[in-house]
């Protein structure tokens, strides 16, 4: 019978993928650098897909200002680990995923093992969603992501839609294209383009390193899928069919407005 040796939980993802897709699929192991907005919806985005291997790295714990966006938070998850949640929700999603959960999140000691993944399965692709305070991690997991030939991405949400960036291990270093001398991001470099419904007083004070970011969930479930879509077209196509840096994907729900675009150089 058709499907048979599907995994009962994900046999409609059938038609969409045939049964050696879905083979590939969970034979893909990705790391997930930050669980929160779209890094939480991702990892439950990749169980509910059928990966077999997950990573989630973050330290920090649910707060109430994360009720409008992250995937696990609610009032009683309050304190709670978000990689202990979101790793309870994979897998009561699919109990045959296998997890790994690093609380200290993504430090300079712990890159080598993190990438090295566990019971002999390396990781594949690395999601990069570390919050924008955090940019020595993302400086140290794309330095090394490079040094050993792995494709990592990042999802911004960015109001009703959101922005992915693909690097290949060939791709300038991330500190270089995005990293300001100060030793914060330049984020209007990696923003594409802001919605027309934006409050720009709250984005001026995010560009200049004050205040918060401005999401919703809108944003974190479309930068998730867009991470998530890009890893499936890796395997079913291949990785030189990823858009990748220079190129850039945008797209915002609320203004009808989707861009494949390129990066200006300096």
């Amino acid at each position: 019978m058709e499907g048979s040796e599907v995994n009962p939980r994900l046999q409609r993802n059938l038609g969409i993928l045939d049964e050696e897709s879905m083979k590939r699929v969970a034979d893909t192991h990705v790391l997930v650098a930050g669980v929160g907005g779209a890094g939480g919806q991702c990892a439950v985005d990749l169980a509910r897909l059928g990966f077999g291997w997950v990573t989630l790295a973050d330290f920090d714990v649910y707060e109430v200002h994360n009720s409008n966006r992250q995937v696990g938070s609610f009032d009683s998850t309050v304190g709670q680990l978000k990689i202990e949640v979101v790793g309870k929700m994979c897998q009561d999603i699919n109990p045959e995923l296998r997890i790994r959960k690093v609380p200290e999140g993504v430090t300079d000691s712990n890159i080598d093992s993190l990438l090295s993944g566990f019971d002999g399965k390396p990781v594949d692709y690395v999601v990069e969603v570390i919050d924008i305070a955090g940019l020595r991690a993302k400086e140290w997991l794309h330095q090394a992501c490079r040094e050993q030939g792995i494709v990592i991405m990042t999802g911004l949400m960015l109001g009703f839609g959101a922005a992915l960036h693909v690097f290949q291990p060939e791709a300038p270093r991330y500190e270089d294209l995005y990293m300001l001398p100060d030793g914060r991001i330049d984020l209007p470099k990696i923003i594409p383009r802001l919605g027309s419904y934006v409050v720009q007083k709250h984005w001026d004070a995010c560009f200049a390193g004050r205040g918060h970011a401005p999401t919703c969930v809108i944003g974190a479930t479309t930068a998730a899928g867009m991470m998530v879509s890009e890893i499936m077209r890796a395997i079913l196509l291949g990785r030189d069919q990823m858009v990748s840096h220079p190129e850039y994907l945008y797209v915002d729900f609320f203004d009808h407005h989707y861009v494949r675009g390129s990066v200006v150089p300096a």
